[in-house]
């Protein structure tokens, strides 16, 4: 009977009294806007390092310098005749889905992050571009094409990105790293805050605890009583931890990425990525019920 007058209570250890609720409040919301920042961080250059993986590597570019004449002018007849024999050419080789000729519009884009807008290129030796899309899986043989290239016009070359793409990739997987490194070093962190936690406030109510366990309460009603009141905590610090990193992320996704290089554009967040950044509050329940559950029945035994 005394068990059943028990489990009527809604709460009959008064942790919202002592400091420690409050204490553990304010970390859990800041670890967790430090959770959800890194780990956006961290799904975005995972995405970035995808789009590269992408864009880049299944397509290479011929460059085709152009023909000048006696008079050190561009030869547009001859520079376009060159043109469409390596065209021809990259269009034979198997493995090759489409080639395509870049206009000046699209050059003129690429380049003028280094000279500006108000140059006009059709005055300079710009290499005409061919963008050229491999098919999935292709394998090229790239000292077979150069010789091949070389054979039609010593104006040819071709890059096949495949050196910087792996520096590109390495840099990403150790920004990766650093961000996940960080990213756990959080949880970590903020686990050992709420298990500390738990265990002061069972110390700070130890009478209330000594009074439970003359009733008849058992320790693992005890820890599940912490369990209840420090998932509260969590759910809620994850949720203000969010509210507050969302805005940031926003503001960072529109005016840091879009101001940034070519290179930067596949950074977003996919819906599955912002899906699970909406889950982190959740996350921030079950790891505090989890580890407060264990902290107190871990140190109850204790005093057995």
């Amino acid at each position: 009977m005394r068990r059943d007058l028990l489990l009527k209570n809604k709460f009959e250890i008064p942790t919202q009294e002592d400091n420690t609720s409050t204490f553990v409040s304010v970390l859990t919301a800041i670890y967790m806007y430090l959770f959800v920042i890194m780990l956006a961080i961290f799904m975005a250059i995972n995405a970035m390092a995808n789009n590269w993986e992408k864009d880049i590597a299944g397509s290479i570019t011929v460059q085709v310098t152009p023909i000048e004449n006696d008079n050190k002018h561009i030869d547009d007849v001859k520079t376009k005749e060159q043109l469409n024999k390596v065209l021809q050419f990259m269009e034979r080789i198997s493995g090759v889905e489409s080639v395509q000729v870049l206009d000046d519009q699209v050059v003129e884009k690429l380049m003028s992050p280094w000279i500006g807008n108000k140059v006009d290129l059709s005055t300079l030796p710009i290499p005409r571009l061919l963008d050229v899309k491999l098919k999935p899986n292709a394998e090229l043989n790239y000292d077979e094409i150069t010789r091949g290239l070389r054979l039609l016009t010593a104006n040819a070359s071709i890059d096949n990105h495949r050196l910087w793409l792996n520096r590109l990739i390495k840099f990403a997987t150790s920004l990766k790293t650093v961000a996940l490194a960080i990213l756990l070093m959080v949880v970590a962190i903020c686990a050992f805050s709420v298990y500390y936690s738990a265990r002061t406030s069972l110390n700070i109510n130890m009478n209330s605890i000594e009074i439970l366990h003359i009733i008849g309460a058992k320790d693992d009603y005890i820890a599940k009583l912490y369990a209840k009141n420090y998932a509260k905590i969590g759910f809620f610090a994850g949720v203000i931890g969010l509210m507050a990193a969302v805005p940031c992320i926003i503001l960072v996704g529109k005016y840091g990425i879009s101001t940034g290089s070519g290179l930067l554009n596949g950074a977003g967040l996919s819906t599955t990525a912002w899906g699970l950044i909406m889950l982190t509050p959740l996350f921030s329940l079950l790891y505090s019920m989890v580890t407060s559950y264990f902290a107190v029945l871990k140190s109850l035994e204790k005093m057995v």
